[in-house]
């Protein structure tokens, strides 16, 4: 961030691990000419470990209550000049990428911080504010006041829904919890757009013990998924559900395997949310995506095998994949 360049000279792991503006220019030009359209998410108050570490008093204090057990969890909103830190930071952000939107996240904000941060309490006595969803809406009512005057259009996770948490029409709604059929169908009944995540999280790594079984019934399972079918529904409600997106987390992942964990199953959810209800035959999916995913391997992106007989007539060769 040429606005805050310590955020990444004091809380990246280094600086050969940093998206320098060269490179996020790179991908949203590749995107573009692909016809994708880059959504950068900067998720707050929580997740913000590495923020901290590049401004001041900008997180919550609370020794051993704190993310991975330290000593700091999320933003503080009692101070104001962390508000003025967002929208420079955002200013930022919405000159940069060109699609409009950005994803806010807004989940697992750990509220046992706040409640340990006594100075923190009393601010919230001073203004009235009773509880810790009501601290949570008031940061988010503060950033998305930021964000619409900037003329950004914005994505939140489902528990700023969930929280019953004040925000705009326009906001979208991201739903990635379990009993997703009953979050998405309360989320258009209340008048918000959605996309699905919760069925389509690539990251997750099968723990059967017939691991052949488990993984061959995760992929099928992510073909079946209908975003669309939600219970007591109307048409009108439905049209709210806007798509939906494959999720690949970082836990267990890198430069290493990312697009073989990728990829194909990406693709079977791609093809999910691209098709009509009725195309449903799990068998025809299955061999036009080994087929796709030889595809891949010619083209030396190394796609992995999701079926038996895995093989390709052009195998991949381990050189540097190409467009």
């Amino acid at each position: 961030s040429p606005t805050f360049p310590s955020l990444a000279e004091k809380g990246a792991y280094d600086m050969n691990h940093v998206y320098r503006i060269s490179d996020i220019l790179q991908v949203i030009s590749f995107a573009e000419n692909h016809g994708i359209v880059v959504v950068p998410e900067f998720d707050t108050p929580g997740h913000t470990l590495s923020w901290g570490k590049g401004l001041e008093n900008f997180l919550t204090s609370c020794p051993g209550l704190g993310t991975f057990g330290g000593d700091y969890g999320p933003i503080n909103p009692s101070v104001e000049s962390n508000f003025k830190v967002l929208q420079k930071l955002f200013a930022e952000v919405s000159s940069l990428f060109p699609g409009g939107f950005v994803h806010l996240g807004g989940d697992e904000v750990p509220f046992d911080c706040w409640a340990a941060n006594k100075d923190l309490g009393a601010w919230m006595k001073q203004q009235g504010i009773g509880n810790f969803n009501d601290l949570e809406s008031y940061y988010e009512e503060r950033l998305l006041d930021i964000v619409h005057h900037l003329n950004i259009s914005y994505v939140v996770w489902e528990e700023i829904f969930n929280n019953d948490l004040l925000i705009q029409p326009d906001t979208i709604i991201h739903v990635w919890k379990g009993n997703w059929e009953a979050t998405m169908g309360k989320v258009i009944k209340a008048g918000y757009k959605t996309i699905l995540s919760s069925p389509w999280y690539l990251n997750y790594i099968g723990s059967s013990k017939d691991f052949e079984l488990e993984f061959e019934f995760n992929w099928q399972k992510y073909y079946k998924v209908e975003p669309y079918k939600i219970p007591g529904a109307t048409p009108e409600e439905l049209s709210r559900v806007i798509g939906g997106e494959a999720c690949m987390w970082g836990e267990f992942v890198d430069a290493t395997n990312i697009l073989s964990r990728s990829f194909p199953v990406a693709s079977i959810v791609a093809e999910r949310l691209w098709s009509s209800e009725e195309q449903t035959n799990v068998n025809d999916m299955g061999f036009r995506l080994e087929k796709h995913r030889c595809g891949m391997c010619a083209r030396d992106i190394p796609a992995e095998t999701i079926l038996k007989r895995g093989y390709c007539p052009i195998e991949f060769s381990g050189h540097e994949w190409h467009d």
